[in-house]
Formats: structure tokens, sequence, C-alpha cells
């Protein structure tokens, strides 16, 4: 099943990632004048795993195949909040 992340910037959705597999529970934040979207993905099945990429404010997608941040048992979500200095992901591990 391929699910692609849509994001609304300027009145325009686009992917931001279109990995193979379930990807899911994204979470978006602004910071450093940019975007940062993050999600869980399937691509390493069995393991859940939280992905993310970078989108710049004119939509283009620095990293079009998402950085793997944690490849084992995520959990269904993830958050990401920002201090004004470092952003900061999570997700809990999927017992």
């Amino acid at each position: 099943m391929l699910i692609t992340f849509l994001l609304m910037l300027v009145g325009s959705d686009f992917p931001v990632s279109t990995a193979p597999n379930y990807t899911g529970y994204p979470s978006v934040c602004y910071a450093n004048d940019m975007f940062y979207v993050f999600w869980i993905d399937q691509r390493h099945l069995p393991l859940l795993s939280l992905y993310g990429a970078r989108v710049t404010t004119d939509g283009t997608v620095l990293d079009p195949s998402g950085r793997a941040l944690y490849v084992d048992s995520a959990g269904y979500s993830c958050d990401v909040a920002f201090d004004g200095t470092n952003l900061l992901v999570v997700t809990r591990n999927h017992c």
C-alpha cells in the first residue's frame, strides 16, 4: 500500500514521502525558516520506524526519501517540539 504525505503550503498539496508500505501519523514543526515533517514508516517491516524530512517554505522537499531517525519498534505516533534552538522528536518504543 502506498500512502503519500501531504503538506499544505501556499495553497497547494504535494508529496513529502512516497515510500512503499504504510506511512502515517505525521507530525510537523516550523523552525529555522523551514518545515520539519516526521512520520511512522513501515519500510523496514516488521519494524516500525521514525522518519523525517525537511521542507522549504516554497515546498521543496530536501529529503525526498526521508531520513531514518529510529529503526526499532517505533510506536504508532510521534510528536515534535522546537524551543527556539533545538528540535525534539519523540515516539514510544512499541513493545
